[in-house]
Order: structure tokens, then C-alpha cells, then sequence
């Protein structure tokens, strides 16, 4: 079968734009169609609002779940260990070697005068030379070993005590090669003798006890005498 003719075809089936509509319907038409036109950026415009507040809603969902994570590993059960201080990674200081400074302290017994003394003696002192006392030793209670001790020493002059009176020092070596001596903790370690009976200088620097220390007698002379001062030495031989 052969195709129609174009013309006769248009006779049979005009174009649709060929014909005529009713009266007042182009007019509907065209109203709806610019109706139409106006309503599309409207419907376009709520749509985008509409999408705002969501994608902000994801935003903050996200940004609240980064806070969370950085929580969760700063703050968990096993936490990155810590950086030693510097402090702590020093090595801990070596105690100061016994010298004079350590010597130069207070004393609370007999027997720690005893322990720490380079030199103990009995004596007097007999002059004062250049700020420094001559003192005679009249007996060695306690000597460190292989220290010489020669019939007089020098001694810090000041508390060495008055000329010709008998006393016993219990002394810390500060020059060796001048062989200059000073009473352990100033007049912590200077006893007065009179007779058999020593009695420490100083109230307020003295001793509280021979062997332990007697919290009652703080801030009194203490009171014993020569033998007790020579048996403790003879402890420490």
C-alpha cells in the first residue's frame, strides 16, 4: 500500500492548529498558561528555602560528630601515655658528700657530736693569733684515723671560749693543710668543764641527751659528765 499524498492527507486530517477554538477558550488557555508561568520560581524558590535548614542540619550532624570523635579519643579508656616531666626524667641528685657544711648544724645527742666529729679533745685555750685560737690539748678523746694530733691546735677563736678555761671540744677539720678546726655546730659542740661535771655552753645550742634526745630538756644547758663523754668515745673506736 502506498503512502498517501501530503495534500490529500491534510485534507483528510488538518493540523490541529488549522482549526478554530470556541470563543473565550484562547483567552482560558492563555490565562492558565501564564498562571502557570507565574507559579514556577515560586514553587522553585520554597523548594531551595526547604533545602536550606537540611543541609545546615547535616552540616552541624557532622561537625557534632567530629566533636564526639575527638572526645571519644582524648577521653577513652586507654589514653595516649603522658611525656615525662622534666623533672621527673632527671636523674635524682646525689646527696652532698660529708664536709664542713653538713657538719654545721644542730645537734641533738651527745652521740651525734661523737659520730660526726673529726677530732674530739679536752684542753684550754691559751692565745688568740691573726682571729684564730691557740688551744692546748690536754687529752684526745677521739681522733678520726690516721689524723696526728699535736699538743696544740687552732681553733675559730671565738668560740673557743676565755683563755685557761678548761673545756672540751668536739671539732670538724675545715683547712686541712692549715690544720684549722671548728666546734661542730658552733657552740652545739663545746662542753665547760668544771671539775668531772660538763655542761654545754649554750642553752639555746646544746644537746638533749647523751644516746637519744630528751624533748623536755630542749632550750636548758645539758648537764653530764667527763667519764659518760669518754665512754661514748670509746664507742666509736
Amino acid at each position: 500500500m502506498s503512502a498517501p499524498d501530503p495534500v490529500e492527507w491534510a485534507k483528510i486530517a488538518p493540523h490541529p492548529g488549522d482549526h478554530d477554538l470556541p470563543a473565550g477558550r484562547h483567552e482560558l488557555h492563555r490565562g492558565r498558561l501564564l498562571a502557570a508561568i507565574a507559579q514556577e520560581p515560586r514553587t522553585r524558590r520554597r523548594a531551595f528555602v526547604s533545602v536550606r535548614p537540611a543541609l545546615a542540619a547535616a552540616a552541624l550532624v557532622v561537625v557534632v560528630a567530629g566533636i564526639g570523635g575527638g572526645f571519644a579519643t582524648r577521653f577513652g579508656d586507654a589514653p595516649p601515655a603522658a611525656r615525662p616531666s622534666p623533672e621527673a626524667s632527671r636523674p635524682a641528685a646525689r646527696p652532698a658528700p660529708p664536709g664542713t657544711a653538713a657538719k654545721n648544724r644542730g645537734y641533738g645527742t651527745v652521740r651525734q657530736l661523737t659520730d660526726t666529729a673529726d677530732l674530739v679533745v679536752r684542753g684550754e685555750m691559751t692565745s688568740v693569733t691573726d682571729g684564730r685560737a691557740v688551744y692546748r690539748v690536754a687529752e684526745v678523746l677521739y681522733r678520726a684515723p690516721g689524723a696526728s694530733v699535736p699538743t696544740e691546735i687552732m681553733v675559730a677563736a671565738e668560740p673557743a671560749g676565755a683563755a685557761a678555761r678548761p673545756t672540751v671540744l668536739y671539732l670538724g677539720l675545715v683547712d686541712p693543710g692549715a690544720g684549722v678546726y671548728h666546734p661542730l655546730g658552733g657552740e652545739f659542740g663545746i662542753f665547760d668543764l668544771a671539775g668531772e661535771t660538763a655542761t654545754s655552753r649554750s642553752p639555746a645550742m646544746s644537746v638533749t641527751g647523751l644516746r637519744t634526745e630528751d624533748a623536755t630538756a630542749a632550750g636548758r644547758a645539758f648537764v653530764t659528765t667527763l667519764a659518760e663523754l669518754r665512754q661514748l668515745a670509746r664507742e666509736r673506736r
